[in-house]
């Protein structure tokens, strides 16, 4: 996800970051492939650097596989930069680089990740016909020996809801959503509660209008983080759920700054609590899953200690703790919850309750 980028200074005083960059790159690509080309000191002044500037940029540019070089212009014999657009995609990757371009594009988004077969299909087909015929033919020899296994949604978002969200996170616009809930609606008469399965045959389904701030994948879903209208609370929509959603001709304003690290950094996995206040949590773990559980990153404060008896201490600053009781019931004996208080008791009732339901059946 990305983060809040600082603007740095240009010209002598700084450079450009990654992102800022390959905007020039672009720029000069696309100017230097028609007939004006650009000048040294004319993209200077453009970019607002200096000569030494564009004359970085341009090695930079070549580095990266752009043949461009600098030729007399005919309209006056100005040295302009020329450079074949062509060039930059028909370079012959390694396979290590066509794997990162190719077979990961097609793993990760040919599943039911963004639920966008058309545009995957197209990315994927772009990429693969601009590579040499080497690294295609090894790419072929690896089909059915790669694969990216990951949690699979029983219910993917809809393609054009996808698209949708994407265009108003764009621009800012409103939108109008038929948003259903997981649970079963409410009982509404005796005849209804008479089936065990009312609940569950229909669904409630709710109208409304979001300001969608961003959209991040996270397990096996999309979400949509929004604020709801008018009430303005910041709510988190699964993208699964919308049965309909069109874009309305409002917009809204972002708040200064906003972006989905910082909204959700001390959410455990997605659940975003603005009511609760980070607390620092302490897990103890036995020394038989320690070893498996330290090799990945659970959250981004996190921190493992181990003690003297080989017990390792996992600590992390999180809000909300839906989803952290799910992680320690998930672990099982091999965990054990130091603090806070709050957090122990509410993995000890779901314990006893799981416990009760055990006992009810024998």
């Amino acid at each position: 996800m990305a983060t809040t980028r600082k603007k740095k200074p240009k010209g002598d005083h700084g450079r450009a970051d990654a992102v800022e960059m390959m905007s020039r790159v672009k720029e000069v690509m696309s100017r230097a492939s028609g007939h004006d080309q650009p000048t040294r000191q004319e993209l200077a002044v453009e970019f607002k650097i200096t000569p030494r500037s564009v004359a970085n940029l341009i090695s930079y540019m070549k580095k990266i596989g752009i043949q461009i070089s600098a030729q007399p212009r005919p309209r006056d014999g100005k040295k302009g930069y020329v450079v074949n657009a062509t060039d930059f995609l028909k370079q012959d990757l390694s396979v290590a680089e066509a794997v990162a371009s190719v077979l990961l594009t097609q793993s990760v988004l040919g599943t039911p990740l963004a639920a966008d077969t058309d545009a995957t299909e197209g990315g994927v087909h772009r990429i693969t016909a601009s590579l040499g015929s080497a690294v295609r033919s090894k790419l072929d020899r690896l089909s059915g020996r790669f694969a990216v296994r990951l949690l699979r949604a029983a219910k993917p978002p809809r393609t054009d809801a996808f698209r949708v969200v994407l265009d108003a996170i764009l621009e800012n616009f409103v939108l109008n959503v038929e948003y259903e809930s997981p649970y079963g609606v409410k009982k509404a008469s005796s005849a209804a509660a008479s089936s065990a399965s009312a609940s569950t045959k229909a669904r409630r389904v709710e109208t409304v209008q979001i300001e969608p701030f961003g959209v991040f994948f996270a397990r096996r879903s999309w979400y949509v983080v929004a604020r709801k209208r008018p009430s303005g609370d910041m709510r988190l929509y699964k993208l699964a759920r919308f049965k309909r959603v069109s874009i309305t001709d409002q917009t809204f304003v972002m708040p200064r700054g906003w972006n989905l690290d910082t909204y959700l950094k001390h959410a455990w996995e997605t659940i975003h609590d603005a009511k609760s206040t980070p607390v620092k949590v302490v897990i103890d773990l036995t020394a038989s899953v320690a070893g498996n559980m330290m090799e990945t990153l659970w959250h981004p404060s996190q921190h493992f200690q181990t003690l003297a008896d080989g017990t390792v201490r996992f600590t992390a600053t999180v809000a909300g703790f839906d989803e952290l009781v799910w992680w320690v019931l998930g672990i099982g004996s091999n965990a054990r919850v130091v603090e806070p208080a709050e957090l122990r008791k509410r993995v000890h009732d779901e314990i006893r309750a799981m416990h009760r339901m055990v006992e009810s059946e024998s």
